[in-house]
């Protein structure tokens, strides 16, 4: 382990990054370096086979999402969406697969505020958006992924630092615009795009987790 940073520590220096409101650069660069050096752990522990940014997207098959959709044709959407963000990373296209990532993200969001029977919390939240002239709630179909990802995490559906991640992905995922990406100087790799993927899949479950211990079922 000579030279090798440890994996417990670096992911500690995303905390605390977040805990100190950090840039989306700061993040990616902490997340990327954890992510680098588990690889690097697994390889030398054990895995015999050196892994690669794609490997761990091919072989990770969709959860179980009838706590967040009870609607066969909804499951069977999401389930298709989460195997085309490992598509777009097996295919060696980055921008594209966090383009999808941002929008899977955005529906488990969505579809985590449907399977509310209540739904007077998300309109009392203080990240609640609102209406710029009434000064009123803007109903949930006007609502992005930023409100969301904000509530959300008021309302314990996600952790601290999981706000804090999904906000450095959708960030990222703005870049599907060619201006933004010519003006920022932006270019998305493979290992970016695998990185993300980690963070969607965690944000994924907390969701998931969320919903199902609301319902009484915990996973």
């Amino acid at each position: 382990m000579r030279g090798r940073s440890n994996p417990s520590t670096l992911c500690k220096g995303v905390l605390d990054a977040a805990d100190r409101l950090s840039t989306k650069r700061t993040y990616l660069d902490a997340l990327r370096e954890a992510r680098n050096a588990i690889g690097a752990l697994r390889v030398g522990t054990l895995v015999p086979v050196k892994p690669t940014p794609t490997t761990s997207a091919i072989i990770d098959p969709s959860p179980d999402f009838s706590a967040l959709a009870s609607d066969p044709t909804m499951k069977g959407i999401l389930s298709r969406r989460w195997k085309e963000c490992q598509d777009c990373i097996r295919a060696g296209a980055p921008l594209a697969a966090t383009v999808m990532m941002g929008g899977l993200l955005e529906a488990l969001f969505v579809a985590r505020a449907n399977v509310m029977q209540n739904k007077s919390p998300l309109f009392r939240a203080k990240a609640t958006p609102l209406d710029a002239k009434t000064k009123k709630p803007l109903p949930l179909t006007e609502w992005a992924l930023r409100p969301y990802i904000d509530v959300g995490a008021e309302l314990g559906w996600i952790s601290r630092s999981g706000k804090d991640v999904a906000t450095v992905l959708r960030d990222y995922r703005n870049y599907v615009h060619p201006e933004k990406e010519r003006s920022h100087g932006v270019s998305l790799s493979k290992d970016d795009a695998s990185m993300f993927w980690d963070v969607t899949k965690s944000l994924a479950r907390q969701l998931l987790t969320s919903a199902a211990t609301a319902a009484g079922t915990p996973p």
